[in-house]
């Protein structure tokens, strides 16, 4: 369903620096971050994407995207509407709630250096649970990525107002689970 929402300002930076990366020779916004730009396209719309569902991005794996979730329409500003991260292969898990907008979602970038641990936070029971499959399945690979990753951080914050920094993600993603409950395809986040 097709919604005419005006891109918000922060995504519009967004697409600003991977024009600028396209431009410098020196990669894309998918290639540091793992997702590309495609605001409002149809194109990307699986069966489990949510009616009222606004995709920003897809990684380009197994129709997995991103989302600003706006509540049956009640949100109009993209720039407050929360994030989801929709994965069409998760059978029974196909949506997550990631972040309560679009500048958190980019801060938890910052503080993970990888997306697609944001997809496991059902999994963890506690903290030390995150931390575990953080280190044993993150970390090698993101410490490799480690000049890529400061490189994009430091575009972001230079080029985003109002990113602000997350001490603990496990925590910022238990109480935004607490605070926003979404009834998607029959399931409680």
């Amino acid at each position: 369903m097709k919604k005419n929402y005006e891109m918000p300002e922060s995504l519009a930076d967004i697409v600003r620096i991977d024009r600028e990366l396209r431009e410098q020779h020196v990669g894309t916004f998918q290639d540091y971050v793992g997702f590309y730009i495609r605001f409002n396209s149809d194109d990307d719309r699986y069966y489990c994407t949510p009616n009222d569902a606004v995709i920003f991005g897809g990684t380009g794996a197994d129709g997995d995207h991103f989302a600003f979730f706006t509540f049956n329409g009640s949100i109009r500003d993209l720039e407050e509407a929360p994030i989801i991260f929709v994965q069409p292969m998760a059978f029974g898990n196909q949506v997550t709630l990631v972040a309560r907008n679009l500048k958190d979602f980019l801060a938890l970038f910052i503080s993970l250096k990888e997306i697609y641990i944001l997809e496991r936070f059902r999994f963890y029971n506690n903290r030390s649970d995150f931390i575990n499959d953080y280190n044993d399945n993150y970390l090698k690979d993101i410490r490799l990525r480690e000049s890529d990753s400061q490189f994009i951080i430091d575009l972001l914050r230079r080029s985003i107002e109002g990113i602000v920094h997350i001490d603990d993600v496990y925590e910022y993603i238990t109480e935004l689970k607490k605070q926003i409950k979404l009834e998607i395809n029959n399931d409680d986040f």
